[in-house]
């Protein structure tokens, strides 16, 4: 599986240790490279990267272990232990009396790294996956300070193929063959893109390895396929549906790239006439080899435990990451959710009962929670208002601290260990409240009252953001540039994200009290129904309130606690929630919420949603993307383009007012801590830069 060698072929192993428990039992260590051209960060200086494989056992026996569904399955070695291993990265300060002791990991998502391309304003074309010798690594944000960086796969099932991040995981076994079991897989926009492919991987993605069926007879498989035009049934549906049978003969387990009928293939299906790009299928048949998922969860944990506490082997040779005193972790978008789902599945103490995690940021979130320990899990599935709503995601508990479950009366929640709970930041985006549901994080399922929060917990809403945008992002309009009404959101939050995070690291390393949360409420009516919130005309003219609907919803007897054997594959919803979104003002933004001076000082709005064209499913939302809508230029304009807000010329006489707002509205942010001087000074001075042009 991991053919990556390098160092002249010679794997330099600079770990073996025993443990009683047993953790990482190795870190074979396949490539140091110097990065970034050698470039000096500020005092700290160079930079480099290593890779290699973690290799680990854990014993399925252990009371933080247990948990993990069908890890009595999976095969033992003569320990008694179970065996897997995981690729990692790290980048440390070539010198390393100038590392800070500060840990920062981040959860790959769907093994690609992300965090980077947030917080360093590294260009969109640069591939963060595949970090060498010459990569522009940005404004060096966190090397500045001397931070170490880590990566370590958790997530089962993806190809290594893109330069992601892979972990080989034991399948789960019955009577010493491979358990079976019936699975719903769903094929979707993201499958088509802007395509009516014939065949797809039965995953639906091509860098997700597929759960083979155990035959490609329909009838021994007892497989079936549906279609449906919409995920929800109307604007706020939390209710899930399977769609209308495919009629048997017009589909098969198949690769059939050409067209029908292909070569029968177990991992492979192929539909006859194509599939419909404004369409959803799911597909439910009986499939086989699943690995044990939810081993990603002790993969992270025992990595970073092994990285903080383990200084030498028995042979004296030292940890990669010497000295660490503080740890923070960072998910974005599902590894935010799988962060949420490592805290409640209590993974943040290790085997030896200390701490994994000090300080998160859980960015992108929402509401959810992963959808990993599970036999024949599908992490790397994301709810919307469209599609792929049959996943175990918003059960209770939603918010951060323990309350009683309203519908059945027992209290649970994320946090659970004070001893071991880290300190959080949890910023979502204005697409989390459209479709991640993350008004529920800090509201009732009913809509009706604002929860009080963890100590431990801050909550930030960016407003008028989309979930994740690299820094010089263009704008698009989806699949094929057809599939979204209007042009996308490409407003990069790395700014603020840097001040959030140094507040963050401030409280985590220097006990300093942190920012006092900031997002919509209830109360204050910046809360508000989608349906009966206030548009300007421009923009809702072709609004009709559509956002992911949300419920408790039963998978069967054999789920409890976000984690086990899904028996109902499309789920019944037992009890409905009230989706809350931001308030907005005249320009369309966010009125609560951290507000960046592009949404403070607008030349247009910024929405976290986005609409369907016809081609794609018209009315419903258009994924996860967001959208800009210039403002009109004078008043003429806007009345000739029904728009109510107010135009560029008069808010900004002259381009010398738009700056001189704009300088406001800088200092506001950095007063509050809310911005970095030097982002301040930055921001400002391309603003300044463009007066030339006006």
């Amino acid at each position: 599986m991991f053919k990556r060698l390098y160092l002249l072929g010679i794997s330099l192993i600079i770990f073996s240790i025993p443990s009683v428990n047993a953790r990482v039992t190795q870190l074979e260590i396949t490539e140091i490279i110097s990065i970034a051209g050698g470039k000096h960060f500020g005092d700290i200086g160079a930079y480099e990267k290593v890779s290699g494989i973690a290799y680990f056992e854990i014993s399925p026996d252990h009371k933080r272990n247990k948990i993990i569904t069908d890890i009595a399955r999976a095969s033992i070695n003569a320990d008694g232990n179970v065996e897997f291993n995981a690729e990692f990265e790290i980048l440390r300060p070539v010198d390393p009396s100038k590392a800070s002791g500060t840990l920062f990991v981040e959860a790959p998502s769907q093994g690609e790294k992300l965090s980077l391309g947030l917080l360093h304003d590294i260009d969109e074309t640069i591939d963060l996956n595949f970090i060498d010798e010459t990569t522009d690594l940005g404004n060096g944000f966190l090397f500045e300070s001397g931070h170490t960086v880590a990566w370590i796969a958790w997530q089962a099932q993806i190809e290594e193929i893109d330069h992601r991040l892979v972990v080989d995981f034991p399948t789960a076994l019955e009577n010493d063959k491979p358990v079976t079991g019936f699975i719903l897989t769903e094929f979707n926009g993201k499958s088509f893109e802007d395509q009516n492919p014939y065949t797809l991987p039965l995953s639906g993605r091509d860098f997700v390895k597929s759960f083979p069926t155990i035959s490609t007879d329909q009838e021994t498989a007892k497989a079936s396929l549906f279609v449906m035009e919409s995920g929800s049934t109307d604007a706020s549906s939390s209710g899930v549906r399977k769609g209308e049978a495919v009629p048997a003969d017009q589909w098969q387990f198949a690769h059939c790239p050409d067209g029908w009928p292909g070569e029968p293939s177990l991992t492979f299906i192929c539909v006859k006439n194509g599939f419909l790009k404004n369409r959803n299928y799911h597909l439910i048949y009986q499939a086989v080899d699943s690995p044990v998922m939810g081993l990603g969860l002790a993969t992270t944990r025992d990595f970073i435990s092994h990285l903080r506490h383990e200084n030498k082997d028995s042979l004296g040779n030292q940890n990669p990451t010497p000295d660490i005193k503080h740890v923070i972790c960072q998910g974005i978008g599902q590894a935010a959710k799988y962060l949420r789902d490592f805290l409640y599945q209590g993974f943040n103490v290790d085997l030896n009962n200390q701490k994994v995690c000090d300080g998160m940021n859980i960015h992108a979130a929402g509401v959810e929670k992963t959808y990993l320990n599970y036999r024949f899990s599908q992490p790397y599935r994301v709810s919307t208002q469209h599609s792929e709503r049959f996943i175990p995601d918003v059960n209770f508990p939603r918010q951060y601290s323990v309350r009683v479950n309203p519908f059945l009366k027992f209290p649970d929640g994320i946090l659970k260990k004070p001893a071991f709970d880290p300190y959080i930041f949890h910023t979502d985006t204005s697409t989390q409240y459209w479709q991640s549901r993350a008004s529920l994080v800090s509201s009732s399922e009913g809509g009706t009252m604002d929860f009080s929060e963890s100590s431990r917990v801050r909550k930030f809403l960016i407003s008028g953001a989309e979930s994740y945008n690299r820094f010089n992002s263009l704008a698009h309009n989806g699949y094929g540039e057809r599939q979204c009404f209007f042009p996308s959101n490409n407003l990069h939050i790395g700014a603020l994200m840097r001040a959030l995070f140094s507040n963050l690291e401030e409280w985590v390393a220097d006990g300093e009290l942190p920012l006092d949360s900031i997002y919509p409420k209830i109360y204050d009516e910046t809360l508000v129904e989608a349906s009966s919130m206030f548009l300007p005309s421009l923009i809702k003219e072709n609004f009709r309130a559509a956002l992911n609907g949300s419920g408790d919803m039963e998978f069967g007897s054999r789920v409890k606690f976000n984690r086990g054997v899904v028996d109902l594959l499309v789920p019944e919803v037992i009890a409905n929630h009230k989706v809350l979104v931001p308030a907005v003002d005249q320009f369309g933004h966010d009125i609560a919420g951290v507000r960046h001076p592009h949404i403070e000082v607008p030349m247009g709005t910024h929405l976290g949603w986005n609409l369907r064209t016809t081609e794609f499913g018209g009315g419903d939302l258009c994924d996860e993307n967001g959208s800009f809508i210039p403002l009109s230029l004078d008043d003429s304009a806007a009345i000739a383009a029904n728009d109510s807000r107010p135009s560029l010329l008069s808010i900004y006489p002259d381009y010398m007012t738009y700056v001189q707002k704009v300088r406001e509205a800088t200092e506001a942010l950095v007063s509050q801590k809310l911005l970095l001087q030097k982002d301040a000074d930055i921001l400002l001075e391309k603003v300044v830069q463009n007066m030339s042009m006006h």
